[in-house]
């Protein structure tokens, strides 16, 4: 690693003077892979590695495989995810939510791990908004919820300031502030490049804006997470205590276990430093707002769904295990089946906020009133058993992903099919008489040479 900047390692020196030599020396060696599996996606991916103690889908690898070689990954059978990070799956387990389905915001998502997380870890009648304000990095993180598989999900791009329309809306929300990145060096060396003091109030303005904004959205009762990949004070401790000063949200305490190598700071702060965790810098704080009577300003705004007509419902439920948990609507010509107890919360959010991806994407209906489906449908973990499947071999998945021509058994039946790695889907396939129409999207489609 290049010489560190002097006023960072001033800075280190007063926050652990005793570790500090161990802190620098920590620095100097390569991160640890890890992984988080899906455990709706079971496979035997990965499954025997070592365990992150605070995540129990949490393995570290012995080494950095190629991920691009492995369809599995393609498949949603996990998520590359650093170790501290998974942390947030414990700090999930002990909240105690005041309803058993709550809704829960992530509000800077991209590229999407802690949104994936969330989907395994908050109850199973919850729904997440997973929010990125930065257009670019949208896409990223939608193909990153698509291939998890989860249909209790909303992905919207916003700036936190728009979500003051939704006041008093929110259970829970996950803010992973924009920041200097001095916990994540080891991983990329450019974020020290671009490191300085200068940078740093610059983080911290933009953390007060964005924490100020999304406030008014969180429910009486709700918690707020609020975590970083930096090490200074100035963006976490200082921002935490700002919060309790100047707001009425109040400690929320945590308990863990007294072997994890974790720092703890008054009972709700936490921080992972690099010569102590298997993992990379975080810090996190949870909060909670007070219990007290909510008076909403205005009345809430809906948009009226363009719902299914019944006679389309018979070719659209087929498609889907248990599709009486879904209702479902039609947005931009696509299908979308959207879990039936919120469908309240999305006319919400979708009367006020501009959403990119909602519920499972099915498809859009031909002509003939037949469902052309989507890759979102692929991968949902509610696709349906009856769907034709055809399993592939490495090379074959290999040569899908790369959506390359496939030649199958002249005895394979035709239609539409899942293309599955391991009994688990990749995308569509359409068989037809003389030649197999691959139908994994462009934009995901693998382009280095395997």
């Amino acid at each position: 690693m290049n010489l560190l900047p002097e006023a960072f390692k001033q800075n280190i020196l007063s926050l652990f003077p005793e570790e500090a030599g161990y802190f620098f020396d920590a620095l100097k060696l390569s991160p640890v892979t890890s992984i988080r599996l899906n455990k709706d996606k079971a496979s035997d991916a990965f499954s025997e590695e070592e365990k992150i103690a605070w995540c129990q889908e949490g393995r570290y690898l012995k080494e950095r495989p190629s991920f691009v070689e492995d369809p599995l990954f393609f498949a949603g059978a996990y998520y590359v995810q650093e170790s501290s990070s998974q942390f947030l799956s414990e700090v999930i387990k002990q909240l105690k939510f005041n309803t058993d389905s709550p809704v829960a915001l992530d509000l800077c998502a991209s590229p999407g791990g802690k949104s994936t997380l969330l989907l395994d870890n908050l109850p199973s009648n919850s729904l997440l908004v997973s929010n990125e304000i930065i257009k670019s990095r949208v896409l990223n993180l939608q193909e990153n919820i698509i291939k998890w598989g989860k249909p209790n999900v909303v992905i919207t791009q916003n700036d936190p300031k728009h979500f003051q329309k939704l006041e008093n809306f929110f259970d829970l929300i996950v803010v992973d502030a924009p920041c200097s990145g001095e916990g994540l060096w080891r991983r990329d060396a450019n974020a020290m490049q671009e490191w300085s003091e200068e940078n740093v109030g610059i983080c911290v303005a933009r953390q007060e804006r964005i924490l100020e904004d999304i406030l008014p959205s969180l429910k009486s009762g709700g918690f707020l997470i609020y975590s970083t990949c930096t090490f200074n004070k100035e963006e976490n401790e200082n921002q935490v205590n700002n919060l309790l000063v100047q707001t009425d949200l109040k400690p929320y305490p945590i308990l863990l276990d007294e072997t994890w190598p974790i720092k703890k700071i008054d009972g709700f702060m936490f921080r992972f430093l690099p010569h102590l965790t298997k993992g990379e810098g975080l810090f996190m704080a949870v909060l909670q707002k007070p219990f007290e009577q909510e008076n909403t300003k205005y009345n809430p705004k809906k948009i009226n769904l363009d719902f299914v007509p019944k006679k389309h419902l018979p070719e659209i439920k087929p498609w889907l295990n248990q599709a009486e948990l879904f209702d479902f609507f039609i947005e931009n010509e696509f299908v979308h089946a959207f879990p039936l107890k919120h469908i309240p919360h999305y006319e919400r959010i979708r009367s006020c906020m501009y959403v990119k991806h909602a519920g499972v994407c099915l498809g859009k209906l031909d002509k003939t009133g037949k469902l052309i489906p989507t890759h979102s449908l692929a991968l949902s973990i509610y696709v349906s058993d009856s769907v034709a499947r055809i399993e592939l071999n490495l090379e074959e998945a290999q040569t899908y992903l790369k959506k390359g021509n496939l030649v199958l058994n002249s005895q394979t039946a035709q239609g539409w099919c899942l293309a599955c790695y391991k009994g688990l889907p990749m995308g569509w396939m359409k068989v037809l008489q003389n030649r197999v129409n691959n139908y994994y999207p462009t934009e995901y489609r693998i382009l280095k040479d395997i």
